[in-house]
């Protein structure tokens, strides 16, 4: 087989839409913008946008192969490089808001702040929704400090604890993964019990590509991407690395918190706990649920912009979900965005009412709906 070739032909297409992410890499007054790092290491701003920029293009591929597992065409949401090749990769936004507030401000209040200050901005607009990397975050040695991981709406915000285990090149994304070098105890360990550069990076790019999911309203799932299987994105890209066994499996650890966004209420936030805890299966982990992957195939920010009228609501008198485009996913989750019940329509016909079941009723839960055109509905039931 030396001499074997093998021809692959690759085709990209655009969608015909404004809607994009936009990586952002958030430097805050009084800080040079420089993320943790071991000594030597290029930690510089530029550096920082090298790293978080191919990390994007890596979490577009990562939806758009779950995508095509789950038996949908191969698509992703676009960043605005996809629609404006002459934008950055990642953009440097330099906040209003003091070194000092962004190391002692509690993630929720972080997430109210910047989201603001993002959307009062000459980044702001309906179309787009921010990616935001926090450049100040401290592992001090005994705890992190500036390392919020939350989503929800415009918005997702992370920290930058481990961001210098991430590769600045396509041909660096094997190794990173595969780096079996031990965290030194002066930098932060996020690698799932790890302990290991290959172990920050496959947990800290998954934890990224979960808060990604809730942007596009995705909920906590029992397994899975949605779930702690985030954790094994190395899984993704590389051949040779095996699952953890279920000896190794940590189980009973909790989810990520998850923000409810109310769209009557913008300015609220929720962070819930959740309740649901990680299960262990023997794939390869990172799995997207039909109903997930579903809920992104038809969603507004994965396809073209058609701009077709529609509408879907819920009658709480009668427990009746409508929508005259056709229904294609309902779910009910509780406080902590965990689905308790999914349903998938229009698959053989077109579905436009769903009558919800009288075990939901009076509990406080969210109905989450998406039509065919991409229209989404969110209400407390």
């Amino acid at each position: 087989y030396d001499n074997a070739n093998k021809t692959l032909s690759i085709v990209l297409r655009y969608n015909t839409t404004e809607m994009c992410i936009i990586p952002v890499y958030l430097v805050c007054d009084g800080h040079d913008g420089r993320f943790q790092s071991p000594i030597g290491c290029d930690n510089s701003i530029e550096n920082a946008c090298l790293r978080i920029g191919l990390g994007v293009q890596l979490i577009q591929c990562i939806f758009a192969e779950k995508l095509k597992e789950n038996g949908f065409s191969k698509k992703s949401f676009q960043i605005e490089n996809d629609l404006n090749k002459t934008a950055p990769l990642c953009q440097v936004f330099h906040s209003k808001l003091s070194l000092t507030d962004a190391r002692s401000w509690d993630q929720t209040k972080l997430w109210e702040h910047f989201g603001r200050e993002l959307m009062l901005s000459e980044l702001g607009s309906e179309n787009r929704k921010f990616l935001a990397f926090l450049s100040c975050t401290l592992w001090d040695g005994n705890r992190v400090i500036g390392d919020p991981a939350l989503a929800g709406g415009g918005l997702a915000l992370v920290g930058t604890g481990c961001l210098h285990t991430w590769p600045t090149s396509l041909e660096q994304v094997v190794s990173c993964f595969t780096n079996e070098t031990k965290i030194d105890q002066n930098l932060l360990d996020n690698s799932y019990y790890r302990g290991t550069y290959g172990g920050c990076y496959s947990t800290t790019l998954g934890s990224v590509c979960h808060e990604v999911g809730h942007m596009f309203n995705l909920g906590h799932t029992e397994t899975g991407i949605m779930s702690r299987g985030f954790d094994y994105t190395n899984l993704v890209f590389t051949i040779g690395q095996s699952c953890p066994s279920k000896n190794n499996w940590k189980e009973n650890v909790d989810l990520l918190p998850m923000l409810e966004v109310h769209p009557s209420k913008p300015t609220e936030v929720v962070l819930v706990k959740p309740l649901i805890k990680s299960k262990y299966t023997e794939d390869d982990l990172t799995h997207l649920t039909h109903a997930c992957a579903s809920i992104l195939a038809h969603h507004k920010w994965f396809n073209n912009d058609h701009k077709l009228p529609s509408s879907i609501y819920y009658d709480n008198i009668r427990s009746i979900i409508t929508s005259e485009a056709g229904l294609k996913v309902v779910q009910v989750r509780g406080v902590c965005g965990a689905v308790l019940k999914s349903w998938e329509l229009g698959t053989k016909a077109l579905c436009k009412h769903l009558v919800l079941p009288r075990t939901f009723q009076n509990k406080t839960v969210t109905l989450i709906a998406i039509d065919t055109n991409g229209i989404i509905l969110t209400q407390k039931i």
